[in-house]
């Protein structure tokens, strides 16, 4: 029984591993693209990772009353990390984050196209 739980825990923390990997690469496409001089896989991840622990304590902290009001919030943490991960301003923070996010649907659909689903990636 304790072999199954570790088993699990490992997987589990390797699959959340890949996703952390996985769900960086947009980021760091967009930063080459964006802020040449700054862009480091280092720091998608790290910047990934503060966003997600971010979230993760605003929603626990303060839980989503209103959804629109959470996403903004959300989004402007989003911007926050960005401007101080990469030493960039606002605005570079809001082309960031919307080219990440284009990068991110383009390589969904290049992985679609491929028959390659997301979350078979990662299971």
């Amino acid at each position: 029984m304790v072999i199954g739980n570790i088993s699990q825990a490992l997987a589990t923390a390797i699959a959340l591993i890949v996703l952390w990997i996985v769900t960086s690469l947009p980021l760091y496409l967009a930063s080459k693209f964006l802020v040449h001089d700054r862009s480091e896989f280092g720091r998608a991840l790290l910047s990934t990772l503060v966003t997600a622990v971010i979230f993760v304590l605003f929603f626990i902290l303060f839980p989503p009353l209103i959804p629109l009001f959470s996403g903004i919030i959300g989004f402007v943490l989003i911007l926050l990390v960005l401007m101080a991960t990469y030493t960039i301003g606002a605005a570079r923070a809001f082309l960031l984050a919307v080219l990440t996010f284009v990068v991110f649907l383009l390589l969904s659909l290049l992985l679609a196209i491929l028959g390659i689903a997301i979350h078979l990636i990662l299971f």
